[in-house]
Order: structure tokens, then C-alpha cells, then sequence
């Protein structure tokens, strides 16, 4: 799967306002095409802040993560998720990312606190 496909993938199979699959896309590919289930998790956390951290792994493992390997969109190998269109050059990483901002309606704002999660763990 290449830039393209992925863009499609993000805008023709993720549904509105549905954030979970998108922060997951956004974190991969602002960390260099993988990251593992905590890290992950986390960046979701700090976005959506409802529930315990626990409820975030859990949606990575067994939600996000799952769905994402169903549609070959990524593979996981223990608790590390890698893109399969790794590598992507700056300006699709930016369009990948825009995409994923536009999916979930601006849901990703606070977009310092994403870029210091991403520095932070790496």
C-alpha cells in the first residue's frame, strides 16, 4: 500500500468523527512508521481523556489495531504496529496527517502536545 492508497483508505473507509483509527494513523506516521501499543494509547489518552489509560490500550489491541491489519493497512508484530506504506516522504506525511485531522473533524488541535508525545517517546 502506498501514499495513495492510505489517503483512500482514510477517506473512503473511516467514518466521521470516528478518532480512534485516525490517531492511530497520525501517530505512525509522525514516528517514523511505528509505534507500540503504549505509545499509542497514550497519544489517544491525551486527546480524549474520558477513561482510564487501560481503556485506550485496549482499543489500540483490539479495535484499532485489528481493523487497521484487517484492511492491510499496517501489520503488528508483538505490541509494535508498523505502516506497510513506510517509507513516506515529508510532504505525504503532512498530507496523511492533514487527512487524518480532516476524518476526525479538527479532533487533533492540540497538535503541540502531539509533536512533544512523539519526541518524548522516540
Amino acid at each position: 500500500m502506498h501514499h495513495q492508497h492510505l489517503k483512500n483508505f482514510i477517506t473512503d473507509r473511516v467514518r466521521q468523527n470516528d478518532i480512534f483509527i485516525p490517531a492511530m494513523i497520525l501517530f505512525l506516521v509522525k514516528n517514523n512508521g511505528w509505534g507500540t501499543k503504549e505509545q499509542i494509547a497514550r497519544l489517544i489518552y491525551i486527546f480524549d481523556y474520558k477513561h482510564e489509560l487501560a481503556y485506550y490500550d485496549t482499543i489500540v489491541e483490539k479495535f484499532a489495531g485489528v481493523l487497521l491489519e484487517d484492511y492491510n493497512v499496517l501489520q503488528k508484530e508483538e505490541d509494535i504496529y508498523r505502516l506497510r506504506t513506510w517509507p513516506l516522504n515529508t510532504e505525504e506525511i503532512e498530507d496523511i496527517a492533514l487527512t487524518c485531522s480532516r476524518v476526525a473533524n479538527g479532533f487533533f488541535s492540540a497538535t503541540k502536545a502531539t509533536k512533544a508525545l512523539i519526541k518524548e517517546e522516540s
